[in-house]
């Protein structure tokens, strides 16, 4: 864009924008695929250019996650949505089967000596009560860490997407079944809510992400799959981008102030806060 000459700028968005009225008008009535590939790809790498430089400015970051990340976080909320509910149909599973038989606790990965000190009223995630600095950061590393395995994964439609989430689900239902019968539920939850909110939208959206371009390749529509994979993936790459501040927020209310000896109240009270403020950013409108 740098080497073109005014005139050659106002020519090219003419163009532009007459290119994809032909494509607009080949789609709805060309049946020959060949012509509607070319106007698309055309549109396509003129867009890209087009829009580059304004992107390269720091303003386009602040403008990225105000206005763009809640618009895409809407427009491709079905597979996040889908992460979600695969996540709770295994977590309801393993709650169901832990809570008719507290073995079921060692298929789910939670190990006999947490099962013993939830028995015992033991709550054995005070440990994080210390050092919280350095645990804040290795619970953010962690945390991304899963996030890009359930983004990877989930790319193989479904049957990926389950496999990255069945141990996380496995012993979140099967934990919840045993504090729920040995009444320990109010202690952990009023623990783990105010990072979980941050945290599990985080991970369903990263779910998502890879699931959209899993669904891409399996079932690309009119487009072509390579047409259907550029879009998707670019969508997908923007969600994770929103989707690792989260991951940061969340490790820094688990690391300080999760674990604070405080009242109950006052963690769902930011765990409440953090929630109608996600919602009111992701479904705010422009």
């Amino acid at each position: 864009m740098r080497k073109l000459t005014r005139d050659e700028v106002r020519e090219l968005g003419r163009i532009y924008r007459r290119t994809a009225s032909d494509l607009a008008i080949a789609r709805v009535e060309s049946r020959d695929q060949r012509l509607v590939s070319y106007l698309n790809n055309l549109v396509i790498r003129a867009h890209g250019m087009i829009y580059r430089t304004e992107k390269s400015h720091p303003r386009a970051i602040l403008d990225f996650f105000l206005k763009d990340y809640p618009l895409i976080f809407r427009q491709t909320s079905r597979y996040t949505l889908a992460t979600f509910l695969i996540f709770m149909a295994i977590s309801l599973c393993s709650f169901i089967a832990t809570w008719r038989n507290d073995d079921f606790a060692d298929f789910a990965y939670v190990g006999p000596v947490t099962v013993q000190m939830i028995k015992n009223h033991h709550s054995w995630w005070e440990v994080l009560n210390k050092e919280a600095p350095v645990g804040s950061a290795s619970i953010m590393a962690n945390n991304i860490w899963i996030s890009l395995k359930t983004f990877a994964m989930s790319i193989i439609p479904v049957a990926g997407t389950v496999d990255v989430l069945m141990p996380s689900a496995l012993m979140f239902g099967s934990i919840n079944a045993l504090i729920l019968k040995y009444k320990m539920s109010l202690k952990l939850w009023s623990f783990m809510i105010g990072h979980g909110v941050p945290e599990f939208l985080a991970i369903f959206i990263s779910g998502g992400a890879g699931l959209m371009i899993g669904m891409a390749v399996l079932i690309p529509g009119e487009r072509t799959r390579r047409e259907a994979l550029v879009e998707r993936g670019a969508q997908a790459i923007k969600l994770m981008a929103g989707a690792i501040p989260l991951l940061v927020i969340a490790g820094l209310i688990e690391g300080f102030i999760s674990p604070l000896p405080i009242h109950y109240g006052y963690k769902f009270g930011v765990a409440t806060a953090m929630a109608v403020a996600l919602t009111a950013y992701l479904m705010k409108r422009n």
